[in-house]
């Protein structure tokens, strides 16, 4: 696990910030929208643990990278989270945004929100420095946690369009750990219950 030349490592509020900014996991509209974020690390941290801790939990600790963007087969190759609603599976199991650009194996639920993105002018403007990508090596695969629509879309700008890439920033989280949403295998472990005869079990990450 090591960076490649021109990453350049920042703490994890930078990350936070940017992904509060963006909408994180919130259940709303995200289009072209800025969102309010708090004026302190703290509470920063506070409303990610918040509103995302069971996404949290499917990632292991990372070292933090600002990377930039600047050739279009690296980014044809992010794949798409491993999440059962982008159902992979009807896919062959393909995840790179190359081989799904077109749309025609996106899931249609998926797809008008894609769509509309990739029709905005102001695109750019909701991804750059404001996505977050994992992997455990610089060279890939790199897994997109956050942003997987707006980079969709511009996949569909690229291919089906025919544009020319805009450079742009991401964040990547780099980690020997495995990662729930970057499909590695996972194990679940045991814990006590919380009530008498509950089982109850964690994702071992750490």
């Amino acid at each position: 696990m090591s960076p490649a030349p021109g990453w350049q490592q920042v703490p994890f509020d930078e990350v936070v910030t940017a992904w509060l900014s963006s909408g994180g996991v919130l259940q709303v509209d995200k289009r072209g929208r800025t969102f309010p974020v708090p004026g302190t690390p703290r509470e920063r941290y506070r409303a990610l643990v918040d509103h995302a801790h069971l996404f949290l939990r499917f990632i292991p600790p990372c070292d933090w990278f600002r990377v930039g963007f600047t050739r279009e087969d690296l980014v044809l190759a992010l794949r798409l989270i491993d999440e059962e609603s982008w159902e992979h599976a009807l896919a062959g199991g393909e995840r790179a945004l190359g081989t799904r650009a077109d749309l025609t194996r996106v899931p249609a639920h998926h797809t008008e929100r894609v769509r509309d993105l990739a029709g905005q002018p102001d695109l750019m403007g909701v991804l750059d420095g404001r996505v977050v990508l994992f992997g455990h090596e610089a060279e890939g695969p790199l897994t997109i946690l956050d942003g997987n629509h707006r980079l969709l879309a511009l996949a569909h700008r690229l291919v089906v369009g025919r544009e020319r890439l805009a450079p742009f920033h991401a964040f990547v989280g780099l980690s020997h750990g495995p990662c729930r949403w970057h499909g590695d295998p996972v194990e679940w472990v045991e814990r006590p219950g919380l009530a008498p005869g509950e089982r109850r079990f964690i994702l071992k990450v750490w």
